[in-house]
């Protein structure tokens, strides 16, 4: 499983289980690990 996945999972868990905003934080961090990498690619092609 890829590290952007495993941590929007434990970033449920932790939400539902430990508390709200530490799931909420490590949910973020998998969303942008995940889609950082199409934003990066898009940008860096269109530069002149």
């Amino acid at each position: 499983m890829p590290l952007a996945l495993l941590l929007i999972v434990i970033g449920i868990v932790l939400a539902l289980l430990v508390h709200w905003g530490l799931g909420v934080a490590c949910i973020l961090i998998g969303l942008v690990l995940l889609i950082w990498p199409a934003i990066a690619g898009r940008g860096s092609g269109s530069r002149v």
